[in-house]
């Protein structure tokens, strides 16, 4: 007798809502950072400090959000990301009031850094990233490239918004409105309470094919090492243009308001090319998804070195969106693949958090080569250089899956 039943999958319609309040959250309540970046000249113009100075804090909320991200991981793995999410949502509430209010140097650090970055984004990314993995078998990868939009939909909604606002009431009301704000999405963490089906049972290394286990033919720890090297040169190629593309736009005589739409064109290239980079990992794997995409990105990054016309900066500018888009949400793709499951939201945090130090060290980069040269083409070029190491490592984790997929079966 033929078994025409469908094979058990975890999928369901509750895990596509949870899609769409994961995306939601982290479209609507990722984004203080913006406010800092189309307000960076001023920011620093106000103060007196140079630029370095001022994508600091830019910095140093990355790297506080990779940090908490460990944590946050960690403990979303055991209680589940609703009261995670929530905790961070009140957090970075309570940043971006600080950060409009601060009067110095060492208060707008501390907004960004701990409570924006440590206790507020790190619960609105990872958490929310390792656990729509758990909800997916079939269309893990569509599904995390949807949820990992929400953040390209973040820089095309608030970046023309924030600017905006900004220009008409400055950047220090512009951060307590958006705190208002948060606030009032709080109650869309109660629909992630939630435990998704993929880890309603504990599973345990003995319950995951060996396949999974070692399909690299490498420990656990090696491979997330490997991945947390390759990511701080892919994220600090990324960052540099993400962070300083709005001053370099004026510094080439252009407005800030054009400045603004280059980078809000490239983030809503970002938003299309996550949904395509999910759907072909599907099919291609992360790994080599991933390689595609960083060898893309660092090209683009390049052309950013060279662009002198406002029309080559919007067209460049939409291919590093498109370029770009895939890879973060590729990473934890692979490791969900190519790891056990346990424990995969503290691992999606390490590997994370060396993402973070590298968009951190990428923006304070641009900035150093700006106040010494007055200019960014050669932090573009270090960007590529980042890039390129990013390549090596990549590259040689996808040739070593490829001859274990090829490797003959033991008699």
């Amino acid at each position: 007798m033929i078994d025409h039943s469908k094979p058990a999958t975890l999928e369901s319609t509750y895990g596509w809502v949870v899609v769409f309040v994961s995306f939601t959250i982290i479209a609507m309540c990722a984004s203080s950072y913006y406010i800092t970046i189309v307000s960076l000249k001023t920011i620093s113009a106000e103060f007196g400090w140079p630029r370095s100075f001022t994508s600091a804090a830019y910095s140093i909320l990355f790297l506080g959000m990779g940090i908490g991200g460990i944590f946050m991981g960690w403990w979303s793995d055991r209680i589940g990301v609703a009261l995670p999410a929530a905790i961070g949502i009140v957090f970075t509430a309570i940043g971006t009031i600080v950060a409009g209010t601060s009067q110095g140097f060492i208060t707008f650090l501390i907004a960004h850094g701990i409570l924006m970055g440590l206790l507020g984004n790190s619960a609105l990314f990872v958490p929310l990233l390792a656990n729509i993995t758990h909800w997916f078998d079939r269309r893990r990868g569509l599904a995390v490239g949807i949820v990992a939009t929400g953040q390209g939909v973040a820089g095309t909604i608030w970046i023309p918004v924030f600017t905006q606002v900004t220009e008409a009431v400055g950047w220090r009301t512009t951060f307590l409105y958006y705190g208002a704000f948060l606030v009032c999405l709080l109650p869309a963490t109660l629909i992630l309470r939630r435990r998704p089906p993929g880890i309603s049972k504990l599973v345990t290394a003995s319950t995951v094919p060996a396949r999974t286990v070692n399909a690299l033919g490498m420990s656990s720890s090696l491979l997330v090492g490997l991945l947390s090297v390759a990511i701080v040169g892919c994220c600090i190629s990324m960052s540099i243009p993400t962070v300083h593309l709005v001053s370099h736009v004026t510094d080439l005589g252009f407005t800030r308001v054009q400045g603004a739409e280059v980078v809000a064109l490239t983030l809503a290239c970002s938003i299309v090319s996550r949904l395509a980079w999910g759907w072909i990992s599907d099919r291609i794997g992360g790994l080599l998804t991933l390689f595609i995409g960083s060898f893309l990105q660092a090209f683009a990054v390049f052309l950013f070195a060279l662009a002198q016309d406002i029309a080559q900066l919007y067209l460049i500018g939409m291919f590093f969106g498109l370029a770009f888009g895939g890879i973060v949400p590729a990473y934890t793709i692979i490791m969900r693949h190519l790891l056990p499951p346990t424990s995969i939201g503290m691992r999606v945090g390490i590997v994370l958090l060396f993402g973070t130090i590298g968009m951190a060290f990428g923006s304070w980069i641009g900035g150093q080569f700006f106040d010494l040269n007055g200019h960014y083409t050669y932090a573009f070029l270090v960007g590529v250089v980042a890039n390129i190491v990013n390549l090596v490592i990549i590259g040689f984790l996808n040739i070593r899956y490829w001859q274990s997929r090829h490797r003959p079966e033991p008699a």
